[in-house]
């Protein structure tokens, strides 16, 4: 299991399974301050996508999008959001500095703020070397939110959310390290199933079974 933790909240991750077409099922769940953020008994009943009290998250894609998914907010600095159309249809956003920099480095122009110097003068310097100063702290914090349907729930009321949490980019690279460790363990778990190439691709394998007649035939 793989924890991304994002204030109080710890968001795990895992793999789980390959399903019947050899895709990719994940397990997900979330805990804050180390308890059940839902309560079971109001989580639909629906086994195929909660299972032990954790939703079961997949796609019809043959590869690993929520590792590449993960890996391209760290190669890029950018954020995105998955698109799920398999139940339970959760989706992933994030956002980070770099989606809203253009923007806001773009209202600092042809502004200035008023500067206390040691000798006890004011000076108007430009507003965007001010706010220099706290961009690493900016660059560092990343906001991820996770899409809630309104099927997760056991009610007939459309019900669906967001929740949405404060991590760091620290915080991140440490949980990558971490799945990709799961990652390793899943493809070598599955080794009779498929084969891993890299990058979030891997390849189905083709498996021969001989019939008993077979067997006998070439005895």
């Amino acid at each position: 299991m793989a924890t991304l933790k994002a204030q109080n909240f710890n968001l795990e991750f895992s793999y789980y399974d390959l399903n019947d077409c050899n895709e990719i099922e994940y397990s997900f769940d979330i805990k804050l301050n180390g308890k059940p953020f839902f309560n079971p008994d109001i989580l639909s009943k629906k086994d195929y996508f909660v299972k032990d009290e954790k939703f079961i998250v997949g796609d019809c894609l043959h590869y690993d999008w929520l590792m590449t998914f993960f890996i391209d907010i760290l190669k890029t600095k950018k954020g995105g959001r998955t698109e799920v159309l398999e139940p339970p249809e959760l989706d992933f956003e994030v956002i980070t500095w770099e989606d809203h920099r253009a923007e806001k480095e773009k209202s600092w122009e042809g502004k200035t703020c008023a500067v206390g110097q040691s000798d006890g003068t004011i000076t108007h310097e430009p507003y965007a070397e001010t706010m220099k100063m706290f961009i690493p702290l900016w660059e560092d914090k990343i906001e991820f939110i996770i899409h809630f349907p309104d099927r997760i729930f056991d009610t007939q009321e459309y019900t669906a959310f967001k929740l949405s949490v404060t991590t760091t980019l620290s915080d991140l690279i440490k949980f990558v390290e971490e799945f990709d460790e799961e990652m390793r363990a899943f493809y070598r778990q599955n080794v009779d199933k498929v084969k891993y190439l890299g990058s979030g691709q891997y390849e189905e394998l083709e498996i021969t079974i001989k019939t008993k007649n077979e067997d006998r035939e070439n005895e």
